[in-house]
């Protein structure tokens, strides 16, 4: 377990390892990255209930594992929107308490811009749609059936010999992945 600590610790990620029992989820331990994060101290938050730190946290069978979009309240009381992973250990102690780390990852504006920023550089329409295929998680079948255009269609499209098409079928996929119609193919015009 001390080699456990140690990573722990040492990781760049915010995560907090907490014991979740029939009466409370607390903090057992948080990690210099996670302090960072909240403005918090270790000792300040050791014992503390999560309830106070997460908005609309999920209160859940600790032998889950789920991701939540919240927002984290911290020692300034700011409100930091965050992606949090819960996962849970196989860890248990005298009192039938059991533990999970939940992992941070922060969604702030600047967060949330950068990915986007590097789809956009690429000039390639096709490895656009790629990628925003694989950010929403969308495969050409899925795609094919949200938006009733063939899946031919869609693999032509996906590996570059339609290198510009028509202005409904840029919309319908635009629409699909939730962006603009330039920000996949800058040529396609947006009006009529």
């Amino acid at each position: 377990m001390i080699a456990f600590y140690q990573i722990f610790q040492i990781l760049d990620q915010p995560m907090i390892l907490i014991r979740v029992s029939r009466a409370s989820t607390t903090i057992h331990e948080t990690n210099e990255a996670f302090c960072r994060l909240s403005g918090y101290k270790q000792e300040q938050l050791k014992g503390m209930s999560i309830d106070l730190l997460i908005a609309h946290y999920l209160p859940c069978d600790s032998s889950l594992h789920f991701t939540q979009e919240t927002i984290l309240t911290s020692a300034k009381q700011d409100e930091i929107a965050v992606h949090l992973e819960f996962r849970a250990l196989t860890i248990s102690d005298q009192d039938e308490a059991r533990y999970a780390l939940i992992i941070f990852g922060n969604k702030s504006e600047h967060a949330r811009e950068e990915p986007l920023t590097a789809i956009k550089q690429v000039y390639d329409s096709s490895k656009r749609l790629k990628m925003w295929m694989a950010k929403r998680d969308i495969s050409a079948n899925q795609m094919a059936a949200a938006t009733n255009i063939s899946l031919q269609t869609i693999s032509k499209l996906r590996n570059g010999h339609i290198q510009k098409p028509n202005r409904l079928t840029a919309e319908l996929i635009a629409g699909e992945l939730q962006v603009a119609v330039s920000d996949i193919w800058p040529e396609v015009r947006n009006g009529r």
